[in-house]
């Protein structure tokens, strides 16, 4: 919510006033100011503190209208984020096909979602220093996939038992 100050809250003693339909009144007193307001059944809501060597600004506007467009363009601008999800899938050197077809099943439904898919391999024990099976993995995975994802970071070695890659949806 907006706390600006309003009418009586503001402190400023003198004003840069502004009208709703953004013609400038100039500089004046706050009494001025909320004169002027009260003349128009409107608000005197401060846009932009003073400082020392300059005046506040000040704007005649209605203050519940204002709170409502704001919080309109609050919403409106929430519906336009798009959020995407990271997603991860670990596996051992050693799975087998189906498992891995199964995997790649479920990667598809994410990426058709928009979420980011994290392929990850573990490899502990004898089998880590065996990179071509850590590869054959790999390739099998992506190919399962197919066009439905893209790789934008192939698989890279993280430690030395965790590989990893990035997967997003392919446009």
């Amino acid at each position: 919510m907006d706390s600006r100050p309003i009418n009586e809250q503001i402190r400023e003693s003198k004003l840069i006033v502004i009208t709703s339909d953004g013609t400038k009144l100039g500089e004046m007193t706050r009494q001025e100011a909320l004169n002027k307001a009260n003349e128009a059944d409107l608000d005197l809501v401060l846009i932009a503190p003073g400082s020392e060597n300059r005046s506040g600004v000040a704007k005649i506007i209605d203050y519940g209208k204002f709170l409502y467009e704001l919080k309109a363009k609050e919403k409106a601008s929430k519906k336009n984020q798009s959020v995407s999800k990271t997603k991860e899938i670990k596996v051992r050197p050693q799975i087998g096909i189906h498992d891995l077809t199964w995997r790649a099943k479920n990667a598809i439904e994410w990426l058709k979602e928009g979420n980011v898919v994290k392929f990850k391999i573990q490899a502990f024990g004898r089998i880590g220093t065996k990179q071509e099976i850590i590869e054959e993995t790999y390739n099998k995975f992506v190919e399962l996939i197919g066009d439905a994802g893209k790789v934008i970071t192939p698989l890279k070695k993280l430690s030395p038992v965790l590989y990893e890659a990035s997967i997003v949806k392919n446009k």
